[in-house]
Parts: structure tokens; sequence; C-alpha cells
């Protein structure tokens, strides 16, 4: 069942991206664009956001409630540590829009899910929750891998359509959380083929490899997420030394160990928290999310 929920969602073929949606008026070409993609099921607090009072740019809300809170906390923390200094003025959010990415299935409550009472029953909630590959096998690799195919294709899409329609070509940050970061994965080389990759932050990345020492959180870089174990995973794709992986003790999805399965059978694992609970590494990741921006527009 597992190689061939696997095969399902590695080798889908690609579909063709929907029409792209109608510019808006461009004031200026920010120095840094980023690619932010929702997690899994993020799709109802959509709102548009700004997120410099000295920035002309608002975002289309589809970055979502996760990466929402991240860039806030950003923006807040590099003010505090910067004299006042504004991050975000420099920095245009890109959301993945439905028609590039859907971020379909499956939903993640905050702060936890439901409980399990035994170590066993804490491995059946990876298997049936935290590692929504594997469902996807047995649900015929529908709504989750559809969603996957079309974000696969979808992420430079909506990078070329964006410029075609601004003629602005900044360097790019990928942001992705969950099933976000796992489609953001594979564009990082050609970001960088390209001369405008200028850093990555994964939240919860189910690609994580073992032992990555680009993880933050889980001590040592973690066992490895739910398709660390394939040849393609946040070592062997990364396009960049510019990267972070926010990995939380605790998450099954990126850090797959028996220690965590034991160790969230009481509260479900903390794969929604990212920057929505405050945890000691926010800090860290925000200042490496602002030295990535830094380093373009102050080159």
């Amino acid at each position: 069942m597992l190689i061939a929920a696997i095969a399902v969602l590695v080798g889908t073929i690609l579909v063709p991206a929907l029409a792209a949606p109608k510019a808006e008026a461009q004031h200026r070409c920010p120095s840094v664009a980023v690619i932010a993609a929702r997690g899994s099921g993020q799709n109802g607090q959509i709102h548009r956001t700004s997120y410099s009072t000295e920035a002309p740019w608002v975002s289309n809300g589809w970055e979502g409630e996760t990466m929402r809170a991240f860039f806030r906390h950003a923006e807040n923390r590099y003010r505090a540590t910067h004299g006042g200094v504004s991050l975000m003025k420099d920095v245009e959010v890109l959301g993945l829009e439905p028609s590039y990415y859907p971020a379909i299935y499956p939903e993640y409550d905050v702060p936890a899910v439901s409980v399990p009472s035994t170590a066993a029953q804490a491995l059946l909630l990876a298997l049936e929750y935290t590692v929504p590959t594997l469902r996807t096998a047995r649900r015929a690799a529908n709504e989750f891998s559809d969603s996957v195919r079309l974000g696969r294709i979808g992420v430079m899409q909506q990078v070329n359509d964006y410029e075609a329609a601004t003629g602005c070509r900044p360097s790019y940050i990928l942001t992705g959380y969950s099933q976000g970061a796992m489609i953001l994965l594979e564009h990082e080389r050609e970001l960088s083929r390209r001369g405008q990759l200028a850093g990555v932050v994964y939240f919860g990345n189910p690609n994580t490899a073992p032992e990555d020492p680009t993880t933050v959180g889980v001590a040592g870089g973690g066992a490895g997420g739910a398709l660390g174990f394939l040849p393609f995973n946040t070592k062997t794709a990364a396009g960049t030394p510019n990267r972070v992986n926010y990995c939380l003790p605790l998450d099954g999805v990126c850090d797959l160990s028996v220690q965590t399965l034991q160790g969230s059978q009481f509260n479900g694992g903390n794969h929604g928290r990212y920057y929505l609970w405050p945890s000691e590494w926010d800090n860290q990741v925000s200042d490496e999310f602002g030295r990535f921006v830094d380093q373009v527009r102050y080159r």
C-alpha cells in the first residue's frame, strides 16, 4: 500500500495550469517576491493583507493563516531588532491561488487532532491522518494527489504569469507549509538556474530528509518526514544554501520517529501550531528569513 501511494504521488502526470488571474497595478517592483504555499485545507481564511505600512503591495490572501502569521512575526521581529526598520517594505507576498494550487485535503485542526491513548493508536493516527499520502492510495488518489499535481506545475506558472503581467523580475524566496512545502521543493533548482532564488523557508515539510542539517526545531535534524526517505527530499533537491526547514518537536509529518509518535499520543502532535502558537525557534526562523531578504536588497 505504501509503495502504491508513493507511486501515485511522485509519478503523477502534470496537467496544464488554469488561466492566470488578471494582474493588478504595480507601484514598483519588489526586491524580493515570496511565493507562499499554504497548507492542506487552508482555504477558509483568505484575507488580503498588507505586511508593512511602507509597502505598496497587498497580498491576494491565498498565503493562508500559517504563512500570514509567519510574515507578521518576521516583520515585527525585524523592526524590534533593526531600530524600527521594516523588513516587508521591500517584499511582495504572492500566495499561490487555487488555479495554480488548490491545497486540498486533509485539513488540520489547531492546536491538536484527536488524541490517541496508546503508542499503537498513535501509529495508526500517523498513518491515517498525519501522513496523507498513505490515505491517498485508499481514496484512489483523488483530491490530494490532484492538488499536488496541479501545484507542481502551478508554481512556475504563477512566477511566469506574475513577471509577464508586471514586468518585474525579482529574486524569490519560497515559503511553504506542509503540502505547500512539498510542492515548492522541486522548483528550487529552476529558480536557482535563473539566478532568482534568494532562499527557502519550509514548515512541517513531509519531504524532510533524515538528519538534514538545515532543519530547525528537532534535535539533530530528526528522523525525517513521511516522504523524506525518497530520493527526492530536502537534501537532494536543494537549490540554495539559504534554507530553513522548520520542524517542531512532535510533528510527525516532518519527523516520523518512534519518539514523536509516542510523545504526541496525548496531544495529537504539533503539526498545526507553526506561528499560530509561539515556539522557542520562531525568532531564529524569522531572523533567517530577514537575512535572506537583506542579502538581496542591500547587495
